[in-house]
């Protein structure tokens, strides 16, 4: 049975068919008039706007390993990595107000300077992950890091619209100017922290799933990051999304990962774990260890029968 996570993920996205193609703009948008945010939310079903997806929230930025980290909404968040080459943020939230009012001062909670951010991550080309890194390209100099097909995603006139929890469309999100292109297997060495680049397209063409080297309490461990939830609409796409998993599981077995996260924290119980991790001993185990069977579960069983029973449908 589809989970209530997957249906909310493709309403979401069938809706950006709704509101039209996308005009892309690396100019810096301001908040929408209270009256013109309303009038767009209220073209979005209930379901979507009450659900988790759009839930603004913000979650207590939380340490997760030694060196590694979370700050954002329920909806989406952002994962900070502190490296000796300086600090790497893995996808940047909604909008530049996310990054300057969520992300940085998250981070100065957790006592991280902001000022040490030298590279943001994409996964992937919707506003939700990438509409806070123009905010740090042009405040901080950071580089933007993705993989070429998904530069061209973000920038091509006729991709789809998103409407954010905010009343934006995804037209009014400004853009990295400039990027550093990813390519399938590059192994970003960011002083002690590695990061492997797998190209997993199908929720989006350009979509990029992670391995990260973690440590927790000087304790190595392999975080699995799948860069993209949400099922797209065609037969081809989720026929591309199915084999993307399956190249992803079967790096996450070679790599023996034994965490897996999503910058959408409702999925896999993050919210969940980083309560249990703030309120527990330290001596005690780290939730977010669930080792490498328990990963492959919820591949097989969640991700994998999603996206079968959808080309199912489409067939």
């Amino acid at each position: 049975m589809r989970s209530l996570l997957t249906h909310l993920f493709i309403m979401f996205f069938s809706i950006a068919l709704v509101v039209g193609c996308k005009a892309v703009s690396n100019e810096v948008s301001e908040a929408q008039p209270e009256n013109t945010a309303k009038a767009r939310l209220s073209e979005l079903p209930d379901a979507l706007t009450s659900s988790e997806l759009f839930d603004t929230t913000i979650l207590k930025p939380t340490q997760l390993f030694d060196n590694f980290y979370f700050v954002g909404y329920v909806s989406v968040g952002s994962f900070v990595i502190q490296t000796s080459d300086g600090i790497v943020l893995i996808d940047s939230m909604w909008t530049p107000n996310d990054a300057k009012t969520v992300i940085v001062p998250g981070m100065i909670e957790l006592g991280l300077d902001p000022s040490d951010i030298k590279f943001v991550l994409i996964t992937h080309g919707h506003s939700d992950h990438y509409g806070g890194a123009h905010y740090f390209e042009q405040e901080y100099g950071a580089k933007i890091l993705m993989r070429e097909q998904e530069w061209r995603f973000i920038n091509n006139p006729e991709a789809p619209v998103l409407t954010d929890p905010f009343g934006n469309y995804s037209t009014e999100i400004p853009t990295p100017t400039t990027y550093t292109s990813l390519a399938d297997k590059d192994v970003l060495n960011f002083g002690d922290t590695q990061v492997t680049i797998l190209a997993t397209p199908g929720h989006t063409p350009g979509a990029t799933s992670l391995i990260i080297s973690a440590e927790d309490d000087g304790e190595k461990h392999t975080v699995a990051l799948w860069g993209g939830t949400g099922l797209p609409d065609t037969l081809e796409a989720n026929k591309r999304y199915l084999q993307s998993l399956n190249y992803f599981q079967k790096v996450v077995n070679e790599k023996r990962a034994d965490v897996t996260i999503s910058n959408h924290p409702f999925s896999y119980n993050l919210i969940e774990k980083m309560t249990l991790l703030k309120q527990q001993k330290t001596s005690m185990p780290n939730p977010l260890v669930v080792g490498n069977e328990a990963i492959n579960d919820y591949i097989d069983n969640e991700l994998r029968n999603n996206v079968k029973e959808k080309i199912s449908s489409l067939d």
